[in-house]
């Protein structure tokens, strides 16, 4: 069953010009799928447009295996989708208490709301937090309390945008430990869809990535994909030496200077270990190496 899907969805701006153009995408129960560009580039257009929160332009939307239409209950739709925004709503009293009181509103009551919430105070690290209020933990915190007050309902989507973005590493790392978990429940029917600039993180946490870039769909599959068919390995390196002369060794190589990073574009028979090697030979000593070849950082290159 396809959680969610669209095709050829478009939905554009005029006072700004800016367009989302038709986006093909599907989402499946049991995968977390990341959205990834720069800024201003849809990332957020098109997760409101799947949470029920903007109207798209043009295109087809189904939900739940069934196409949307006019004469369907939407209500009933978006009980099944939780949606987090990048700043959350403040909330009063203690976390506690609020998450009894949005158990209460699922007509979930007695011992089953204790019992509920606190399973998902436990999973989410929020037990020693119960009685604060909203001033008294950090952001980290918060988000994570909005992501279990979300799944009361046990939605069947998820949807998160930028949902790591004012976190530190540690806190990042956490969260989408905690969601990959989630997913993985045996017995939970959900799909999540997030969006995020932390390209590393969301790749290793992502089971389907995709890219957009001026609002038009670059990529679109399994995260283990990305740079399937590429003619050429990528690389981004901080090195102590120049590669001007080096890179002369292989034909059609490129390079390109972005601060004190280096781009760096090889032959496909040069695997990031002879690169190394190489640098290694010739008295480098690497600062930063990342191979990007199979990495959607490379299509902000393109």
């Amino acid at each position: 069953m396809a959680i969610f899907s669209c095709e050829n969805l478009s939905k554009q701006y005029p006072k700004s010009g800016f367009q989302l153009k038709n986006i093909t995408l599907d989402l499946a129960p049991g995968r977390i799928t990341g959205i990834v560009g720069e800024n201003g580039n849809g990332k957020t257009t098109l997760l409101r447009i799947v949470a029920g929160e903007l109207n798209n332009d043009t295109g087809s939307l189904s939900y739940f295996d069934s196409p949307l239409s006019a004469d369907q209950d939407w209500e009933t739709i978006r009980q099944r989708i939780a949606y987090i925004p990048q700043r959350i709503p403040k909330w009063y009293g203690l976390l506690r208490t609020n998450l009894i009181f949005q158990a209460s509103i699922l007509n979930i009551k007695g011992d089953a709301a204790d019992v509920l919430v606190d399973d998902l105070l436990e999973k989410l690290g929020l037990t020693e937090y119960a009685e604060l209020k909203w001033s008294e933990i950090s952001t980290g915190y918060r988000l994570r309390f909005q992501l279990a007050r979300m799944l009361i309902g046990s939605p069947e989507l998820l949807v998160l945008d930028e949902p790591i973005a004012n976190l530190d590493i540690n806190a990042q790392g956490k969260f989408l430990s905690d969601l990959r978990e989630i997913v993985n429940e045996p017995g939970r029917n959900v799909s999540v869809i997030l969006s995020s600039q932390q390209l590393h993180e969301i790749e290793n946490v992502s089971d389907d990535v995709v890219f957009l870039k001026k609002g038009a769909l670059i990529f679109a599959g399994d995260v283990n994909k990305i740079g399937e068919t590429r003619t050429e390995n990528e690389f981004e390196i901080q090195v102590n030496i120049p590669l001007e002369e080096l890179m002369k060794q292989w034909p059609n190589a490129s390079l390109k200077m972005v601060g004190k990073t280096a781009h760096v574009k090889l032959p496909l028979e040069v695997s990031s270990t002879d690169f190394v090697q190489t640098i290694f030979n010739n008295g480098g000593i690497i600062l930063y190496f990342r191979d990007i070849s199979s990495s959607t950082r490379r299509l902000f290159n393109a």
